[in-house]
C-alpha cells in the first residue's frame, strides 16, 4: 500500500520524529562489548539538498542468504566459512564509525589480509576474495563521521557495500544513540544514510538494517521515509522489536505489509529495494518457508551460523567438531586471525546441536550428537587456551604446517572452488551467466597487490599462475578473432588506418537528475594481448612471449589522467567485477576495415594497467585475462603483464611518448595567448617536450626523468570481449559470437548464430 500524505504524516508522529544529533561511540573488535561510549557535540553542518549521486553498484539482493552482522562473531574466519558453504552476501560486525577513524590500512604480503589497526589493535579486517560479497556495517548517530568512516573503508576499495546498524538493542550501541535507538530519530538516521550515499563511490551500495517499532503503522511509517531518501538499495527488518529478546519468537507475520508497501513505494520511485528478512532463520532449510510466509525474496543467517556456518548448506550442517572448528582454526592461523577473537568464535559454536537451536530445528538435523565427555574436553581445552598454538593443539593441528601452506593455493582453495562453482550456475541472488564470466580466481591480493595502496609487492602485475592452469593449449581461437587478425595482416601494408577504431565509454549519472552521457574517441588498435607483428607467422603475426598463445582480448593505450578513465571506474556492471576484486567498465568498439567491407562491433569491459604503485592497479584482473598456454609448453611460469605493458610503451613513436608528460590532458593551455600564432610542433619555446627518444636512448638527465613522468601516466588499456557482431556488407551478412556463459574471454569458447544483416 502506498501511504497518503496527510496519514503519512500521521504515521511520522507516531514514530516521534526528531531532527537532533545524538553523539558517537567507538568500538574496537576485541572490547566490543564492554567500550564506553563518548559523547558528541551535535553537528553544526549544513545539510546538503543536492540530488544525491545515482549507485551504479552490481551487488544483487534478491533470491539470497546471507550472513547477519553480529558483533566479535562475523570476523574474516567466520565470513570465509560462511561464503564456502553457501551465503551469497556476508556482513562484517557491526564498527562504530570513531573506531575506524584514525586507523591505519595494512596489507600483510604475504597472505593479502588487509588491516584497520589503531594503537597496533585490529579493528577491522578482511581479504580480496571477499570484496564482491563483503558489506562493512557500520555504528553511527553523526552524519559527518558516518561518511568519514564510510569514505576511509571505500578508499580502497575494500568492500562491496556499507550499512547503517539501526537495529542492535545493546547498551553500547543505544546508549550513544546509534543502533535501534535510531528508530526513534528518522530523521537523523535518513540524514546518515544520505550521507553515507554521498562518501560513498557510485559501484559500492547502501543499505541498512531495522527492527520493527512497537505499531506497525510507525513501523511502515519509517520504511517509508527510509526509502524515499533514495540513498539505500536494500532494507533489512529484523523481526522484533527492540525490547524483544532473541529466545522470544520473531513476528514474521508482520513483514509481508511492510514488503508490500516497500515495493509500491519503490516502483513510485522507479526503483527496486528488496526487503531481507532477519529472525529465526536457522539455516537453509527454514529460508524457504520464511520467504512464503513474508513475501521477501532474501533471508539473513545471524545466531545459526554463529552456532555453525555451514547453515547455509542446502545439503545440512556439518560437524562442528569434525568440520567447521578445524577449519576456523586454520583460517584464524593461516589469516593471523587475534587470538582473542578466534577463541571467542570457538566458544560460540554449537559442538553439540541443541546449544542455541530450537528443539524443532534439531529434529531436521541429522548432525550426529558428540559425547559428553570429548564435548567437556574440548570445552576445557578452549576456555583454557592462551595462544593460537594452544587452540590447534585442542583439535590436533599442526600449527607451523599451517602457516607454511600457500594460502591462494591451499588455504583458500575450498573457498575457491565453492565460489567458481556457485558462478557457473545461477543461485543466491547473482546471476551465474554473468558473474560466470568474470570469475578466473580471487588470490590476487597476496600474489599482485591488489589488496595494497599503492605500494606493491616484487611480483607486483604478474599474473600468479593460480588460474592459468585452466588456460591450455586447448584453449580455442575465436572466429571472430582469426578473421579479424587475417584482415589486418592482410591489409596493413596498404591501408594503415584500418588499426584506428571507435571506442566508447559511458559517463555515469551524477544524480537521478541527469543522463548517463557517452563518450567516444578514435584508439590506436596496439594488438591482442601477447602478440607481436614480426612476420614470423601467417598474417606477420606470432607470441611475444612463446609460453602463451595470443587472446582475443585487444589492448591500446590511455592516459591515467583522461576522463576516460574516471569514466570507466565510475560505472561498472556486474560483469566488470569479479570475486578477485577486479572491476572495470563497461565499453564498445566500432571498428571498419574499408578495403575488406568489414564492421566489427565488439562489446565488453575495459580494463585499466598503470604503471606500479599506482591504485588502479588493484582493479586489473591478472590471472583472468592471462593468454593461453602455448601448445606443448611446460613451463609455469606466469604471465608478465609489467613485461607486455612495457613492450607497448617503448614501442611508442618519439611524439607520442612526449604526449603523456605534457599538463593533464584537458587543463588550460599555459601558452593559451600565443597558441593563434605559434605552429606547435615548430616552436621550440614550447612548455613540454615535442619528442622523446624511445627507453634506453635518452641523451640527457631531463629527457630520463621526462621518460619516467611519460611511463608514470601511461596506461595499458586491455578490452576484455563479450560479443561481437560483425557485418560482411561485400557479402551482406551478418553474424553474432558471443561468450559463452561461465567462461573468460581469454580462454573461452564462443557460441556463432547469423542473423538478419
Amino acid at each position: 500500500m502506498v501511504v497518503p500524505p496527510a496519514k503519512r504524516a500521521k504515521y511520522e508522529n507516531i514514530a516521534g520524529l526528531s531532527n537532533q544529533t545524538v553523539a558517537t561511540a567507538t568500538l574496537p573488535l576485541e572490547d566490543a562489548d564492554m567500550d564506553p561510549v563518548q559523547e558528541q557535540e551535535p553537528s553544526t553542518v549544513a545539510a546538503d539538498d543536492s540530488p544525491l549521486p545515482v549507485s551504479t553498484s552490481p551487488l544483487d539482493y534478491e533470491n539470497g542468504i546471507f550472513l547477519g552482522p553480529m558483533v566479535r562473531i562475523g570476523t574474516l574466519p567466520t565470513r570465509l566459512l560462511s561464503l564456502e558453504y553457501g551465503a551469497d552476501l556476508v556482513w562484517g560486525p557491526e564498527i562504530v564509525d570513531r573506531a575506524i577513524m584514525g586507523t591505519q590500512r595494512r596489507v600483510d604480503p604475504r597472505t593479502g589480509v588487509i588491516e584497520y589497526l589503531k594503537d597496533d589493535k585490529q579493528v577491522f579486517s578482511c581479504h580480496p576474495i571477499e570484496r564482491p560479497y563483503l558489506v562493512f556495517q557500520v555504528g553511527s548517530a553523526n552524519p559527518e563521521q558516518a561518511a568519514q568512516a564510510v569514505k576511509i573503508i571505500t578508499e580502497h576499495d575494500d568492500v562491496a557495500a556499507v550499512d547503517l546498524n539501526c537495529g542492535c538493542p545493546k547498551p553500547f550501541s543505544t546508549h550513544a544513540g546509534m543502533g535501534a535507538n535510531l528508530l526513534s530519530t528518522p530523521d537523523l538516521l535518513c540524514n546518515i544514510l544520505t550521507a553515507m550515499r554521498r562518501a560513498a563511490p557510485p559501484h559500492v551500495a547502501v543499505t541498512c538494517k531495522i527492527r520493527l517499532l512497537p505499531t506497525q503503522e510507525a513501523t511502515i511509517a519509517l520504511v517509508d521515509q527510509i526509502v524515499r531518501t533514495g540513498a539505500i538499495e536494500c532494507l533489512t527488518v529484523h523481526c522484533r522489536t527492540k525490547d524483544m529478546r532473541p529466545r522470544e519468537p520473531a513476528l514474521l507475520d508482520r513483514l509481508r505489509d511492510i514488503v508490500d508497501h516497500v515495493n509500491a513505494t519503490a516502483k513510485s520511485l522507479h526503483r527496486k529495494i528488496p526487503v531481507v528478512c532477519n529472525g529465526d532463520c536457522w539455516d537453509a532449510s527454514v529460508a524457504p518457508r520464511i520467504k512464503e510466509l513474508t513475501g521477501v525474496t532474501s533471508t539473513m543467517i545471524a545466531r545459526g551460523a554463529e552456532a555453525n556456518p555451514s547453515c547455509f548448506r542446502t545439503e545440512g550442517n556439518l560437524s562442528v567438531p569434525d568440520t567447521i572448528a578445524p577449519k576456523l582454526i586454520q583460517y584464524s592461523l593461516a589469516l593471523n586471525n587475534p587470538i582473542g577473537n578466534t577463541k571467542y568464535c570457538l566458544g560460540q559454536l554449537a559442538f553439540k546441536p541443541s546449544e542455541s537451536i530450537p528443539k524443532e530445528v534439531q529434529l531436521q538435523g541429522k548432525t550426529k550428537m558428540m559425547p559428553k565427555k570429548q564435548l567437556s574436553a574440548l570445552r576445557s581445552g578452549i576456555s583454557q587456551a592462551k595462544t593460537q598454538e594452544d587452540l590447534a593443539k585442542v583439535f590436533n593441528i599442526d600449527p607451523e604446517h599451517v602457516r607454511s601452506q600457500d594460502v591462494d593455493a591451499i588455504i583458500l582453495r575450498d573457498l575457491k572452488e565453492a565460489l567458481s562453482k556457485r558462478a557457473r550456475t545461477t543461485s543466491g541472488g547473482f546471476d551465474g551467466q554473468r558473474v560466470g564470466a568474470v570469475v578466473g580466481n580471487a588470490n590476487e591480493g597476496a600474489r599482485d597487490g591488489t589488496g595494497s595502496s599503492g605500494g606493491q609487492g616484487a611480483e607486483d602485475g604478474h599474473a600468479s599462475g593460480g588460474g592459468q592452469s585452466r588456460a591450455t593449449d586447448n584453449s580455442p581461437q575465436p572466429e571472430w578473432k582469426q578473421l579479424l587478425a587475417e584482415k589486418i595482416g592482410k591489409h596493413i601494408k596498404d591501408e594503415k588506418s584500418l588499426l584506428y577504431y571507435a571506442l566508447s565509454t559511458v559517463e555515469a549519472q551524477t544524480s537521478v537528475h541527469d543522463a548517463a552521457k557517452p563518450h567516444v574517441r578514435y584508439v590506436v588498435h596496439r594488438g591482442f594481448v601477447n602478440e607481436k607483428r614480426d612476420g614470423d607467422a601467417s598474417g606477420g603475426i606470432a607470441p611475444q612471449n612463446p609460453n602463451f598463445g595470443s587472446s582475443p582480448c585487444l589492448m591500446t593505450t590511455t592516459d591515467v589522467r583522461t576522463p576516460k578513465v574516471q569514466q570507466l571506474i565510475s560505472q561498472s556492471g556486474i560483469r566488470a567485477q569479479g570475486t578477485d576484486g577486479s572491476h572495470g567498465g563497461e565499453g564498445e568498439i566500432a571498428w571498419w576495415i574499408e578495403s575488406a567491407q568489414l564492421q566489427f562491433r565488439i562489446s565488453g569491459t575495459l580494463h585499466v594497467l598503470p604503471t606500479e604503485g599506482h591504485p588502479l592497479r588493484s582493479s586489473f584482473p591478472y590471472d583472468r585475462l592471462t593468454p593461453p598456454r602455448a601448445p606443448g609448453s611446460t613451463s609455469t611460469e606466469p604471465f608478465d603483464w609489467d613485461g607486455e605493458r612495457s613492450r607497448i610503451f617503448n614501442k611508442l613513436n618519439p611524439g607520442l611518448l612526449a604526449s603523456f608528460c605534457r599538463p593533464t590532458p584537458g587543463s588550460a593551455h599555459p601558452n593559451l595567448d600565443a597558441l593563434d600564432t605559434a605552429r606547435p610542433k615548430d616552436d621550440t619555446s614550447s612548455p613540454w617536450p615535442l619528442e622523446l627518444p624511445q627507453p634506453g636512448k635518452e641523451e640527457t638527465e631531463q629527457q630520463r626523468q621526462q621518460l619516467r613522468e611519460s611511463e608514470k601516466n601511461f596506461a595499458l588499456l586491455v578490452i576484455e570481449p563479450r560479443s561481437v557482431d560483425v557485418v560482411n556488407l561485400a557479402d551482406d551478412t551478418r553474424t553474432i559470437y558471443e561468450l559463452k556463459p561461465g567462461q573468460n574471454a581469454a580462454t573461452g569458447e564462443w557460441t556463432k548464430r547469423r542473423v538478419v544483416p
